[in-house]
């Protein structure tokens, strides 16, 4: 547990680093302060078991789309081909926008020069069409100090089709103001050091306290068509800022039906679906949790009677000529 803990502070000092490529901010001013109070009934000491895991559905009562999704028509379904463990959550665009995104502001040339001017002029109108989670939903006053862990992995069509390869993921208040240091934690499409496209990948963030943090959001900016999802993610935990009498850690308790007998994979390999002769639609098919190898089990069986078989004939034939 204390290794995992080092990991995931590494990970976010990495992220911190990696997000100076934004370019300088303005300094931030002063927030409200909102005092952070949970809901006992919502938490739980189990750091195993993650708040939102996808696998029924009740996950649709605590994952949204924001206002700006409409810009890219995007829809959250659950995922039962994909998955990364039970089923997971699949972000799917019908649609892309030249909008001016929340992300262009920060993105410099390596002269520092601003790429996208327009986003930094006074009284743009930035938009982030995102999937969002909601303090009030987790029984919080705020996110301010709470530890965010996920499972991910990015569309196998967004390369070139999103800004700067990448989704986004941070805190906001409830004007989508971005509330955390870095500014941004960017999960970038990659198949080749860190395949997160074919593989689901582990990230964490932490948002700083006294921040009036009531949102956290999932920036999609997509700036062309895509014929695939855009993000998946799976298996969502959050760490609370405050212990129990204890002394024990605090986090938001399993809200929509964790699957913890179901088998984690990494690798995706997706499950292919035929549609019944007797017309019942591909969704309703039943799915299989752990790949498909029955088909394969059946095959090898068959070739090691085959090859029994084959023996036991010879063998006879054999004992008859000495006979």
């Amino acid at each position: 547990m204390i290794l995992k803990r080092v990991l995931y502070a590494a990970c976010a000092a990495v992220v911190a680093a990696s997000s100076l490529a934004f370019g300088a901010s303005a300094e931030e001013e002063a927030r409200p302060v909102i005092p952070f109070t949970y809901e006992e009934s919502m938490i739980s000491t189990d750091a195993k078991t993650p708040a939102l895991s996808f696998d029924n559905d009740n996950w649709s009562k605590y994952v949204h789309t924001n206002d700006d999704a409409d810009l890219i028509g995007l829809t959250l379904t659950q995922d039962k081909t994909t998955y990364y463990q039970g089923f997971s959550l699949k972000a799917s665009a019908s649609k892309s926008t030249d909008a001016l995104l929340y992300n262009m502001q920060y993105i410099t040339d390596d002269d520092g020069n601003y790429v996208y001017e327009a986003s930094t002029a006074e009284g743009a109108e930035l938009k982030v069409p995102a999937i969002e989670l909601r303090s009030e939903d987790f029984g919080l006053s705020c996110f301010d100090g709470c530890f965010f862990t996920f499972q991910y992995k990015i569309g196998a069509d967004a390369e070139g089709k999103l800004l700067q390869n990448s989704v986004y993921c941070y805190g906001t208040d409830d004007t989508y103001t971005a509330v955390l240091t870095p500014k941004t934690l960017q999960l970038t499409y990659d198949v080749l050091t860190n395949d997160n496209v074919t593989q689901y990948r582990k990230q964490a963030i932490s948002v700083r306290t006294e921040m009036a943090c009531t949102r956290f959001v999932f920036e999609l900016p997509v700036m062309e068509d895509m014929s695939s999802d855009v993000l998946c993610l799976d298996n969502i935990s959050i760490k609370l800022p405050v212990k129990d009498e204890s002394g024990n850690d605090l986090y938001i308790k399993a809200l929509d039906g964790y699957n913890a007998s179901a088998k984690a994979q990494e690798k995706i390999e997706e499950i292919q679906i035929k549609e019944k002769s007797s017309g019942v639609e591909v969704g309703d098919a039943p799915e299989k949790q752990e790949g498909g190898n029955g088909f394969v089990v059946v095959i090898i069986i068959i070739v090691v009677v085959g090859i029994a078989g084959a023996g036991i004939f010879f063998f006879i034939k054999k004992k008859k000529a000495f006979y």
